[in-house]
């Protein structure tokens, strides 16, 4: 095979290159400046960005099978600021797998950590059923979102992706003189599971159907060798996979590394579970962050249709900071914005305020969010490559690290539903979808873009306490104005001024069961595709629009019979 190793300048990368020359044809990418663990003059090397389609498509061509570490190994700089970080291992995986795709890819090895699974007790028998809990250290969290994004690519996209949960990858001189750590993985062994990996026929024991997979995702845990290790070997051992770590630091376990003492083995051999932490169980956050009295809030995407429908609603009870990147002037003036129908932002005065601000722009977020008791997310960018990006995932990381800095627990987010994509993994063809059915977003830009986003603010409000009602829309109408449309109603479909009202009572809302829960929002349509129950019962939100002159065939008939 010709392979591709993405993260070039990393131990791992130049072990697997020297290792699997030998067999296959190797080509290594690497950022501009970055450092390479390997002789350059041994492999094919490109320098570049996958953030940039043109750099990814020239790094995919004539490959067939990627072995992709970047996620943990991104040869950034230090300094390196952390928004741009999510940004590579978001956005970078993204653009390489949908060039992956384009160039007739099918097999791709995702290098992720089993740092996602550091708030288990290590006597808990944690395998790969068992879902991650990261961190929002960026390290973490880059991982985290860099396997969502690859694994909703390849539910509907024809790739084959194995991800491999590594442990910390370590080489003798690492090790050497130093008290043992469960987390270890030595190299060799890491080179062990990804040539398993690119061999592994895709089989399962348990959930096998008939057959080949046209796609699909499939996850193992890589620990290193020995019993003590803090996340124990578990579906990667069975026969299918094969892999049988070889080094098990045994002249290091006389000593346990002090930073991972209080959950790894003690001294008698036997695992400490003195204590349990509350927050891996769901709706239990690592800590709180304090409720107050809601009276001053920020909106980002104020001139957006959505937020100009809310506005109104909410003048009257709360001092508002009205933000968007262009004024507010410049929007309401823009003839684009006056559509019929189309609601259109208020110009606000004294002692509201508004306020040009880039969501992508973490200090001008941060500026934002300073004196404000909750914040309203209504920001989208739906078809620009990058943009789409730096809005809808960046944007919502520099509000989740605002809101923690300013003790804001209230974060309404928007964006559209993740359950109409009609390829077999969605559930276009399904009736009575929740709203906790798990997201679809596929490879759609503004979906997987928006999906991400909303994974953040997930993971911000489990840890650190916030309260994250998730609000996802599809279609809006304006009752007065919109007329039936020839395929009928679609079946998630709310007007403005109901999509407006479930926006303020996700504000108002007393608390919510779980730090972050997911809405839909639509109106009492009879499809029985799906369901806005959810809202109804924890929002206290009730749509007034039925919509029927939209989905009732007597008026359609009447217009025809009045021409």
């Amino acid at each position: 095979m010709r392979l591709l190793i993405t993260g070039g300048q990393s131990m791992l990368a130049g072990a697997l290159a020297d290792t699997l020359a030998g067999e296959h044809g190797v080509r290594l990418v690497a950022t501009e400046h970055a450092a390479l663990d390997v002789a350059p003059g041994d492999h094919e090397l490109l320098r570049g960005d996958l953030r940039d389609s043109g750099f990814a498509q020239r790094a995919v061509e004539g490959v067939d099978a990627i072995l992709h570490l970047a996620p943990l190994w991104s040869g950034l700089p230090p300094d390196t600021a952390d928004e741009v970080r999510i940004d590579c291992a978001t956005r970078g995986t993204y653009v390489l797998l949908n060039a992956a795709v384009a160039a007739g890819v099918r097999r791709v090895v995702l290098a992720s950590t089993l740092d996602l699974f550091a708030a288990y007790p290590s006597d808990w028998y944690v395998g790969e059923s068992w879902r991650p809990r990261p961190t929002t250290d960026v390290t973490q969290l880059a991982a985290s979102l860099a396997e969502a994004s690859a694994r909703e690519i390849s539910r509907v996209e024809p790739l084959h992706t194995v991800c491999l949960r590594l442990g910390e990858v370590v080489d003798d001189q690492d090790v050497a003189g130093t008290p043992y750590d469960p987390r270890w993985l030595h190299v060799a062994d890491a080179v062990q599971a990804f040539r398993r990996a690119l061999a592994f026929g895709l089989g399962s024991r348990q959930f096998a159907t008939t057959g080949p997979p046209l796609h699909g995702w499939w996850v193992f845990h890589i620990p290193g060798g020995g019993a003590r290790t803090q996340v124990p070997l578990a579906w990667a051992r069975h026969e299918l996979f094969g892999y049988a770590p070889q080094h098990t630091f045994a002249s290091s376990q006389d000593q346990i590394a002090p930073q991972n003492t209080a959950r790894s083995w003690g001294a008698a051999g036997a695992p400490d579970s003195s204590a349990t932490p509350p927050h891996v169980t769901r709706g239990v956050p690592r800590k709180t962050t304090a409720s107050r009295p809601i009276r001053r809030v920020v909106v980002f995407g104020a001139g957006g249709p959505l937020a100009a429908a809310t506005t109104p609603l909410l003048t009257a009870s709360y001092t508002l900071r009205a933000t968007d990147l262009r004024s507010l002037h410049a929007i309401a003036a823009d003839p684009r914005t006056a559509a019929p129908g189309r609601p259109v932002p208020p110009l606000l005065a004294p002692p509201h305020e508004m306020r040009q601000v880039d969501v992508t722009d973490p200090a001008q977020v941060m500026a934002a969010c300073a004196g404000m008791d909750a914040i309203v997310n209504c920001s989208v960018v739906r078809p620009h490559p990058v943009n789409a990006f730096l809005v809808n995932t960046i944007g919502a990381y520099n509000i989740a690290r605002a809101a923690v800095a300013h003790d804001i627990r209230r974060v309404v987010q928007t964006g559209p539903q993740q359950v109409t994509m009609d390829r077999p993994g969605g559930y276009w063809w399904d009736f009575d979808v929740p709203d906790d059915a798990p997201a679809r977003p596929g490879s759609l830009l503004y979906s997987h873009s928006k999906y991400l986003g909303q994974e953040i603010l997930r993971i911000f409000a489990e840890n650190h306490g916030l309260e994250v009602p998730v609000l996802l829309f599809s279609r809006f109408v304006d009752p007065e104005v919109n007329r039936p449309n020839i395929d009928g109603m679609f079946p998630m479909t709310v007007s403005w001024r109901d999509a407006a009202l479930a926006i303020r009572c996700a504000l108002e809302v007393p608390s919510l069961p779980a730090p972050c829960e997911v809405f839909h929002i639509l109106a009492d349509l009879l499809h029985g595709k799906y369901r806005n129950e959810k809202a109804k019962r924890l929002l206290g939100w009730q749509p007034r629009d039925t919509l029927e002159h939209l989905w009732g065939r007597r008026h359609t008939l009447e217009e025809e019979a009045a021409r």
